[in-house]
């Protein structure tokens, strides 16, 4: 009995190091409760992958924390010091308090009277829920004329309704004298409309321009207008409804690279060609007519072992960003109107641009310093030294004012963009990707 289970000893170790000759190893299976071999090649190969993924995943959160860190540092340089009042915000959320006036504390101080500035006539190029344009005619009772604009005929219906009242209601509350005009029209045509309302302004200049780039809640919580990705409707994101593009027809037939460079250049997506293959793919089964298609589209084509800027909630709304900027031509337009709006100031007259994400306050910076070093002769230069000397001292008493940039033309008073504070972020979330710059004429 000895012997045999000495024996069976024995063999139970020369299968064992037979195994281990063959580099196997023994691997339980809770399934059929028995020991199975794989191969150590196998394990190795998985280790190695375990290796790479946890380096993989270590470097990402070292470049997410470094990118953290670096949009810290940034908001910490550029955080309106303004105390923020939630009252007074509130007091110009429009008809629909759902719709808060972003930044509207640092957009009063940018036209805020004083020695260097007075505001007697105003443009409103985006009047939204004309919560901005609300609080500047109570604000500076020595306004004349008011102009507010907006391309979508549903968001200027509710705010000539407001306009109105006010002009109606309390004189106390506005000049006596005010002439208040509000058109449908694309900021684009800012010339055109001054010089319909008044072809004397158009020559001698107007004091404040303002343009707020962002949606109005009342549109993005329209399921119909298809600019959410989180209400179900049409992919239409026409800003103006009496255009004929559609994000639909962009989706379903334009050119598949044309689609690809959309997302690549307009919504900065590093996933682009996949998604536009999936998009393009999409087509054969009937195409995509509708926000949850199209997002369902991304949510399967965005792996989901990939998070933060890579997660599909990010990636949809980078397509929808992308697809909202070409169906409306945003960019283009944009630089054309910042050249008109300019154009438009009268001397010492101010410009003041709210931007919601990077592509547009790229091209709101670029143009602001274009616009600054024009074309104009040495000689006048020289003539305009006094000028800028005393504007430079008024700045000096106005505390939203830290660093400028001086130029042939003009004054860029936020040499860094002016963000929310955290209170106001806090409060209202679109506020967060904010960023006010101010351009002043001399």
């Amino acid at each position: 009995m000895a012997v045999r289970a000495t024996s069976t000893k024995l063999s139970s170790c020369s299968t064992f190091s037979l195994a281990e000759s063959l580099k196997f190893h023994l691997r339980f299976d809770c399934v059929s409760n028995i020991w199975r071999p794989f191969s150590t090649r196998s394990m190795a190969s998985r280790d190695e992958r375990e290796r790479k993924w946890s380096s993989s995943s270590l470097l990402s959160a070292k470049l997410k924390a470094k990118s953290k860190a670096s949009v810290d540092l940034v908001k910490r340089r550029t955080r309106s010091a303004k105390e923020f009042n939630e009252e007074y915000m509130k007091r110009y959320s429009g008809n629909k308090e759902s719709h808060i006036p972003v930044m509207l504390g640092e957009v009063m101080d940018a036209f805020s009277s004083s020695s260097s500035f007075s505001l007697q006539s105003f443009v409103d190029c985006t009047l939204g829920a004309a919560g901005h344009s609300f609080a500047i005619i109570q604000a500076h009772p020595e306004l004349q004329l008011y102009i507010g604009l907006d391309v979508d005929p549903i968001a200027h219906k509710n705010a000539r309704t407001l306009i109105n009242e006010l002009m109606l209601g309390d004189s106390s509350l506005r000049t006596a004298d005010l002439k208040a005009y509000t058109q449908v029209r694309n900021f684009k045509e800012i010339k055109q409309v001054i010089g319909e309302v008044d072809n004397k302004l158009l020559a001698s200049g107007v004091d404040g321009i303002l343009m707020d780039l962002g949606m109005s809640s009342m549109q993005v919580d329209n399921a119909e207008r298809g600019f959410s990705m989180l209400s179900n409707g049409p992919l239409d994101m026409r800003m103006d409804p009496r255009a004929t593009l559609k994000a639909e027809d962009i989706v379903n037939s334009w050119p598949a690279d044309e689609v690809g460079r959309i997302l690549r250049d307009y919504g900065e997506e590093t996933s682009w060609y996949s998604l536009q293959n999936a998009i393009v793919k999409a087509r054969l089964q009937g195409g995509l007519h509708s926000a949850d298609e199209l997002v369902e589209i991304i949510r399967i084509t965005t792996s989901r072992s990939r998070g933060g800027r890579q997660g599909w909630i990010k990636t949809s709304a980078r397509v929808f960003q992308a697809l909202r900027i070409a169906v409306n031509d945003e960019l283009r337009t944009l630089e054309d109107s910042l050249r008109a709006c300019f154009d438009c100031l009268a001397p010492r007259g101010r410009l003041a641009v709210v931007s919601f994400h990077s592509l547009e306050d790229r091209i709101v910076k670029q143009t602001f310093l274009s616009l600054i070093n024009g074309s104009q002769g040495r000689g006048e230069n020289d003539g305009r030294r006094s000028e800028l000397r005393n504007l430079n001292n008024n700045f000096e008493k106005d505390a939203w004012i830290k660093q400028i940039v001086e130029g042939d033309t003009g004054i860029v008073l936020t040499k860094r963009p002016i963000t929310a504070s955290a209170e106001e972020e806090r409060l209202n979330s679109r506020s967060r990707s904010a960023k006010l710059r101010v351009i002043q004429k001399i």
